[in-house]
């Protein structure tokens, strides 16, 4: 496809006859509001696209991870206003805002092995802000999601809580997966070859080639899904190509060329040595920082159920100490259940309050003092000598 290296713009349209294409490599970017009459970039879109004339197809081409949304939406408007079929084709990635202009299309197709996100708006903020500028500015992402959940709306069988969800949690889909979602209507089996546009991929205004990309921006599980469904996955860096190797030599040579069958733990570590390295070292740094976390815990754990925990029947750390606590509590209700019961069997409980009236020595020594001191008074009572005068 025919691309001018030195038009910097985010969209190019190529005029075939009786058709056109929009071509949307990079970011969708705009430092004007789309929806101003005056903005220079939107009225340069619509003079081109008006300027192919009546067309019976327009085929949009897309490789794009999104940008401004109400420049998206502003084509997304021209798009549906226009009079020609519209199909629109997901070549490398179609991400955040990129997937309103894909609504638009009557007919939505993706590559097997190429890739669609979405996710909630965000805003980034430059300078001094007051609260009423940020409360404003989160209504103004409220609005925006609002406006994106329509778009899906018309093109998805799902509810505006269920697109609320999935935008929520930032959705990833690889080619039938896109499908499966509602997004796109058609699977495409021939992988393209980004050779022809991936010098025009652009993140906020850094060139990526498509394989680049994937390295530093996409999630590892989804990238994984893409070279695992492309002919020839690409290893280390450079582009990202879908198209088949070509080498010369016997059929034998193509046969060893073809990726074995993996039937077993064995075959997955000869084929992916590496991958298996990984998973291999981060089992054991798991596995030490769990005995570890047991060992900080150990003190009153008895031996044996330590030693059950960590080796014969392992478990995490967190569910041995919940286990040992209703262990301890298990124990200490019978120690006060036995207690009860020892009361009750001793007799105790039939002792009574009062004071003991059994043999009391110092009371009878206190009474042998009073009658030896009531007998002294009577003898002085008979002393004549004290008789009055």
């Amino acid at each position: 496809m025919a691309l001018n290296p030195k038009n910097n713009k985010f969209w190019n349209f190529v005029d075939n006859g009786d058709s056109a294409e929009l071509q949307l490599f990079g970011t969708i970017e705009s430092e004007e509001s789309w929806w101003d009459d005056d903005c220079i970039t939107y009225r340069n879109f619509i003079d081109e696209l008006n300027g192919l004339g009546n067309k019976k197809t327009i085929n949009v081409a897309i490789n794009s991870v999104g940008g401004d949304v109400f420049a998206a939406n502003a084509i997304y408007t021209a798009l549906k206003m226009n009079a020609a079929t519209v199909t629109g084709t997901i070549m490398g990635i179609c991400a955040s805002a990129a997937t309103i202009v894909l609504m638009a299309c009557d007919k939505r197709r993706i590559a097997k092995n190429a890739i669609l996100m979405a996710h909630n708006p965000s805003v980034s903020l430059w300078g001094s802000y007051q609260a009423d500028d940020l409360i404003r500015l989160a209504e103004v992402t409220n609005t925006v999601k609002k406006s994106i959940v329509a778009a899906y709306m018309e093109r998805l069988d799902k509810t505006e809580d269920e697109i609320g969800e999935l935008m929520d949690a930032e959705s990833w889909y690889v080619g039938q997966e896109a499908i499966d979602a509602g997004f796109c209507d058609g699977l495409i089996e021939d992988d393209f070859s980004n050779s022809a546009f991936s010098n025009c991929f652009k993140v906020d205004g850094v060139s990526y080639t498509y394989g680049k990309y994937m390295e530093n921006f996409v999630p590892d599980e989804i990238r994984k899904k893409v070279q695992a469904l492309s002919k020839t996955p690409r290893k280390g860096a450079g582009d990202f190509s879908n198209k088949p190797i070509s080498q010369k030599g016997s059929k034998k040579m193509e046969e060893n060329m073809v990726t074995p069958e993996i039937k077993d733990a064995a075959g997955l570590k000869a084929a992916y040595p590496e991958m298996c390295a990984q998973i291999a070292a981060e089992a054991v740094k798991n596995e030490r920082e769990r005995l570890k976390a047991i060992d900080e815990m150990a003190q009153g754990i008895p031996a044996d159920v330590l030693e059950k925990a960590k080796y014969t029947e392992p478990v995490p750390a967190a569910d041995l100490a919940l286990a040992q606590m209703k262990a301890n509590n298990r124990a200490g209700q019978k120690f006060m259940d036995d207690l009860e019961k020892d009361l009750e069997t001793s007799g105790a409980a039939a002792v009574g309050g009062d004071p003991n009236s059994g043999y009391d020595p110092e009371g009878e020594q206190r009474a042998q003092s009073a009658e030896k001191v009531s007998g002294f008074a009577a003898m002085l009572k008979k002393d004549k000598r004290r008789e009055k005068k």
